[in-house]
């Protein structure tokens, strides 16, 4: 899941009163009660910490800023989330089994992983073992060893997953469209690399880029449980304080030029049923179209009873399945209304669901009752993610290291309650347009079999 940072919507021709959508809200309370400790060591780590004392638990979390965004000269090799398989397999102090044996004999759980924009490595357990998990992840982070046979077995491992990746259709799918959808950015980049690049990668290469990026004033450390605040931070200072601040060379990333026209891409394969995305570009979190775009995804494809499902689905027949994502996660994203269908059905489907987005384009298009319900869903989804002390470091890291706003969570819930049906109208309008659509199909070969695929094109 990808939660999203909001900011006002500008220009609002209508706002349900406050009043009509904010009695959830207080559902939420619960969980931003304690206050979080904020703390900067001498090298540059910071440190977050937020005391929840409804179980005996606790989550420590490592975050990197560092994805498969940042890897330069050696984009598409994966070289993040080879690291991130990488940094269990031992260190000076440790073995690979040493690691995971001493987190299960606390009653823990490690695990890690990676995205275009981050690694994080995190271990949940009884928060009376709390030290455990901050020395496990300290000596993982800043003293990985990378043993030389331990980097030829992962990288067969991670060869085994990219081609579990490619065999599966869905995955093929949202490669197809990100590889569409984006012409400059990295975001067209494969996180776990491609093949070729990363078949060529080697131990070096591997090192080099871990010293580059993995220094403290490049991590984010947060716990969330049943901790001190005192002792939880002279833990960190203790296991972390001591590794020296580094040389850390900015990453640059190009932003995406304007897309100027559709573009379209459709491959044929030995798939039984036709797997289809609408997409269009639009802004990054940052942006005050934000909530809006992330409301509007909730109510046009937000589940059985959403707009998209009754219409299209239930109504017309066209589909068996049809959803909507706002993916927002930097500087730009993706609002995407994925569907799949029956080859024969897949023109007639595409075509339903662009004419529904052009009439939700006109005036009082959507009605109070279903910007409340999506509210409701969005509440519900935020209470499920912060059930677990996992969930609220989780949100705590994306507040620091994405949006860089610790009262994230509670300004979002703020200013997603303002959002009015006027807004969703104007949101499809301004950035469903046909002139920006992105369109990829993955469709069952049919009896005389095309070219094995159309490239992309783009109208000018």
């Amino acid at each position: 899941a990808h939660p999203r940072p909001l900011a006002p919507p500008e220009k609002r021709t209508s706002m349900p009163k406050p009043q009509t959508l904010r009695p959830e809200r207080a559902l939420l309370d619960a969980f931003w009660r304690e206050p979080v400790s904020r703390t900067v060591l001498p090298n540059g780590l910071t440190l977050l910490i937020k005391p929840d004392r409804s179980a005996a638990l606790a989550s420590v979390q490592v975050w990197v800023r560092t994805g498969s965004v940042h890897e330069g000269r050696q984009l598409g090799a994966g070289l993040s989330h080879f690291l991130e398989h990488m940094l269990f397999k031992g260190t000076a102090r440790r073995t690979g089994r040493e690691i995971s044996a001493t987190v299960q004999a606390s009653g823990g759980y490690i695990n890690a992983y990676t995205t275009f924009d981050r690694t994080v490595y995190y271990i949940d357990l009884p928060s009376e073992h709390l030290d455990v998990a901050v020395d496990v992840l300290a000596d993982a982070v800043l003293n990985s060893a990378l043993p030389a046979d331990e980097v030829a077995r992962e990288k067969e491992v991670i060869l085994r997953e990219i081609a579990m990746t490619r065999d599966d259709p869905d995955n093929r799918l949202w490669e197809a469209l990100f590889a569409t959808a984006f012409r400059e950015h990295p975001y067209r980049q494969p996180v776990i690399g491609h093949r070729d690049v990363f078949t060529a990668v080697d131990r070096d290469a591997l090192l080099a880029y871990y010293r580059e990026r993995y220094v403290p004033n490049n991590m984010v450390v947060v716990i969330a449980g049943d901790v001190s605040v005192e002792e939880a931070r002279e833990s960190v200072a203790h296991h972390f304080g001591g590794a020296p601040r580094s040389k850390l060379a900015p990453v640059i990333v190009p932003e995406e030029p304007a897309q100027l026209g559709p573009r379209v891409f459709q491959r044929f394969e030995k798939v039984e049923v036709a797997r289809c995305v609408l997409a269009w570009p639009i802004p990054g979190l940052a942006d005050p179209c934000a909530p809006v775009l992330d409301l509007l995804a909730v109510a046009l494809g937000g589940g059985d009873s959403s707009i998209l499902w009754q219409e299209i689905r239930e109504k017309r027949r066209l589909v068996h399945t049809v959803d909507a994502s706002s993916w927002n996660p930097g500087s730009s994203g993706l609002f995407c209304i994925t569907f799949t269908c029956d080859a024969a059905r897949r023109g007639e489907a595409s075509g339903a669901i662009m004419r529904l987005v052009a009439s939700l384009a006109a005036a009082a298009s959507f009605t109070p009752r279903q910007v409340r319900k999506a509210y409701r869903q969005s509440v519900v989804g935020e209470i499920n993610s912060c059930k677990t002390m996992s969930g609220q470091a989780s949100r705590l890291g994306i507040a620091e290291v994405v949006v860089g706003d610790l009262e994230f969570s509670g300004t979002y819930f703020d200013r997603l309650a303002h959002v009015g049906p006027a807004d969703l109208t104007r949101a499809v309008r301004e950035h469903l347009v046909p002139g920006r659509l992105v369109s990829v199909c993955l469709e069952p070969e049919p009896a005389q079999a095309p070219p094995a695929a159309r490239p992309s094109r783009e109208a000018s």
